[in-house]
């Protein structure tokens, strides 16, 4: 669809999104899937981009609207504050979700980032638990949740953003996955 051209704020993470989908669907029976997911993580980015980068408060709760009514609004805004970028904030982001923190219960950049990774913590433990307890849901559903998990974990480790820097944390995966060959 040529986002690049037509969105030039949106960043071009092609190889970045298809990584995600390896670590989701690392079988090869799932190459059509690893295909759409690549897809869909490609859309939500460019969205997450919208937001950080090119739209205004007007137009953004216009949309945000629109995302609540279908009453995904709190998963969005989850996965949008595990930590936000120095360049997000650079580009004329208001907040990030660690400043947001600090000002609500007057803390630290310290305190709220150990604070978030405590949180990133607690999250690790329940989804283990969960994995773990008997439920009505397939564990095929629940090892895909676990393993985008993962990835976005790897992605952002060490207070991180692996996915708009992907030369500092995902270059050295992705060549190691997927261009390096292994020996037999």
């Amino acid at each position: 669809m040529d986002f690049v051209k037509t969105l030039s704020y949106a960043r071009n993470r092609a190889v970045e999104c298809y990584f995600w989908t390896v670590g989701v669907y690392a079988e090869p029976q799932y190459s059509q899937a690893r295909v759409m997911l690549a897809k869909t993580i490609a859309m939500i980015s460019i969205v997450d981009d919208t937001f950080d980068a090119y739209g205004i408060v007007k137009e953004l709760e216009v949309y945000t609207d629109a995302i609540q009514s279908n009453k995904i609004d709190f998963i969005l805004t989850q996965m949008h504050c595990d930590l936000q970028s120095k360049v997000e904030k650079g580009r004329g982001q208001i907040a990030t979700g660690i400043e947001c923190y600090m000002r609500d219960y007057g803390v630290s950049t310290e305190e709220a980032m150990e604070k978030f990774q405590e949180m990133a913590e607690i999250a690790w433990k329940d989804v283990n638990e969960g994995i773990l307890r008997p439920t009505p849901v397939s564990a095929k559903i629940l090892t895909r949740i676990l393993n985008l998990a993962r990835i976005i974990d790897v992605t952002y480790k060490h207070n991180q953003d692996g996915y708009t820097h992907p030369e500092k944390v995902l270059k050295p995966h992705i060549i190691a996955l997927l261009v390096d060959s292994i020996e037999i």
